[in-house]
């Protein structure tokens, strides 16, 4: 019996020992499962959650308190002026020493700048910390003459904005924007052209339709006004006349009556007239009439001396 016993043994090893191998190649490929951790809840502490609203509520006050005590206003600095003093520009901003830095209300200091010093076409007001505030503007360069309903005359510039009441005969000394008139006129606000809501009658009495507005004609002018700016003409320029709407005129001094035709492709108009200007074959002591309408001289400059 104990051979027997001994014969049958290695046998059992070897029908168990490829089931043991492939258990633990199964055991290899397959993903270990996570492991599971449960937690005891926690208990809800009121006192735990109060303590962390006020550390936070202490936070946000140090920091208001902060910017509060260490930015504010104790300096400016002002450039770009020359029609006012710097402490004029700084007075009508209406900012102060002591002010909180951070919390200036910056449209409506450049707004109060602009409405109090009509001079003034634009302005940008920036800060440094810790205590510096910085204004820079623009001031009109040129200003046009225009009547208003009460024949008076008043200075505006490009942009439409009246600056001031032009002293008796002062109006010659700028360039005058005919063929249209302003209503109410008042330093520091928008010119609003005066409407007469007629351009006369037919032969029957019966009053004939506007076709144009005077606004219109005011913002036709002001565009000419512009062009001549932006192409550096404008000191010579004596007149602007936007009587007749289809043909546009300009005195540009004593020298050149220069016809413009309709408001189309003025910008276009003005810089052929500026190298007009620029050609050195042009005798700077001829007189005459200037075509740039594009009509009778397509696409150049008409030049008539006058007297013929």
């Amino acid at each position: 019996m104990d051979t027997k016993h001994r014969e049958r043994q290695p046998q059992t090893r070897r029908k168990t020992a490829p089931a043991n191998r492939r258990r633990t190649r199964q055991a290899a490929q397959e993903p270990a499962s996570p492991e599971v951790v449960y937690l005891p809840a926690q208990h809800f502490s009121r006192n735990r959650l109060i303590l962390r609203l006020v550390t936070v509520a202490a936070v946000v006050v140090a920091l208001l308190l902060g910017v509060s005590v260490f930015f504010k206003v104790e300096n400016h600095s002002v450039s770009g002026c020359d029609k006012y003093s710097a402490e004029q520009i700084w007075e009508a901003s209406g900012i102060r020493n002591g002010e909180n830095l951070l919390t200036i209300g910056v449209p409506q200091a450049a707004a109060k700048i602009m409405e109090e010093l009509p001079y003034i076409e634009s302005v940008r007001i920036g800060i440094r910390l810790p205590n510096t505030v910085y204004i820079e503007v623009v001031e009109s360069r040129v200003v046009y003459a225009v009547q208003a309903s009460d024949n008076a005359w008043w200075l505006v510039n490009s942009a439409g904005k009246v600056v001031d009441r032009a002293p008796d005969g002062e109006q010659t000394n700028h360039t005058k924007l005919l063929g249209v008139q302003i209503q109410n006129p008042e330093a520091g606000q928008a010119a609003a052209a005066y409407e007469t809501g007629s351009t006369g009658t037919d032969e029957n009495g019966n009053p004939l339709p506007v076709t144009v507005t005077q606004a219109q004609r005011l913002q036709t002018a002001l565009d000419i006004v512009q062009y001549l700016e932006e192409n550096g003409i404008i000191g010579l320029a004596a007149s602007v006349d936007v009587t007749d709407m289809g043909n546009l005129e300009m005195w540009y001094g004593h020298q050149y009556r220069v016809k413009l035709g309709n408001d189309s492709q003025l910008l276009y108009k003005i810089s052929c007239f500026k190298a007009f200007l620029a050609d050195t074959k042009t005798d700077p002591y001829e007189e005459g009439e200037l075509d740039i309408s594009f009509t009778t001289w397509p696409d150049s400059v008409g030049f008539t001396p006058f007297g013929q």
